[in-house]
């Protein structure tokens, strides 16, 4: 087997990095590494571009807020199993932007027990975002977003993952 590409059940063969991101699945501590590195460049970006943390979402017509040691804590934890959660992360602001229900998915949901109700969200909006690329099939996948929704009706970036491969 050729050393740039490593061989994944999803989507057969893809390339050892896409975007700098290992796709070795005991790749972790790199991926793990990488994700808290792409939250903090964003948090910088976000402060730059518009003066506070938050990125708009389109379908729901409301400010995203990205809340450092919220928004990161449980996506750093599930984003570093596979390298599309980790893509996604790298694309934050392009799924907070774009993200959308799924037809025939609740798109809020309620909260659960442990640290959604401790962050105090009254319930969840589920969204979710599909990246697509004609030319390169392993790049054909959706990630789910949580959005944790306060009382205030503030939205916080709860977590990314992937859902679902689409090698067509």
């Amino acid at each position: 087997m050729n050393n740039n590409v490593v061989s994944d059940q999803d989507c057969m063969i893809i390339p050892r990095y896409i975007e700098g991101i290992p796709t070795d699945r005991k790749k972790l501590e790199e991926r793990f590494r990488l994700i808290q590195f792409y939250y903090v460049k964003h948090w910088k970006e976000i402060q730059r571009d518009t003066g506070s943390n938050f990125i708009h979402n389109e379908f729901l017509d409301t400010n995203v807020y990205i809340v450092k040691n919220e928004s990161d804590k449980k996506t750093v934890r599930q984003a570093l199993y596979n390298w599309q959660s980790t893509y996604a992360v790298k694309h934050l602001r392009e799924v907070i932007e774009k993200a959308g229900p799924l037809e025939g998915q609740p798109m809020y949901v309620s909260v659960k027990k442990g640290v959604q109700k401790k962050n105090g969200y009254k319930k969840m909006a589920i969204l979710y975002h599909t990246f697509e690329n004609a030319e390169l099939p392993y790049l054909n996948f959706t990630v789910k977003l949580t959005i944790g929704v306060k009382a205030s009706q503030k939205h916080i970036q709860y977590s990314v993952n992937k859902v679902e491969i689409n090698c067509q």
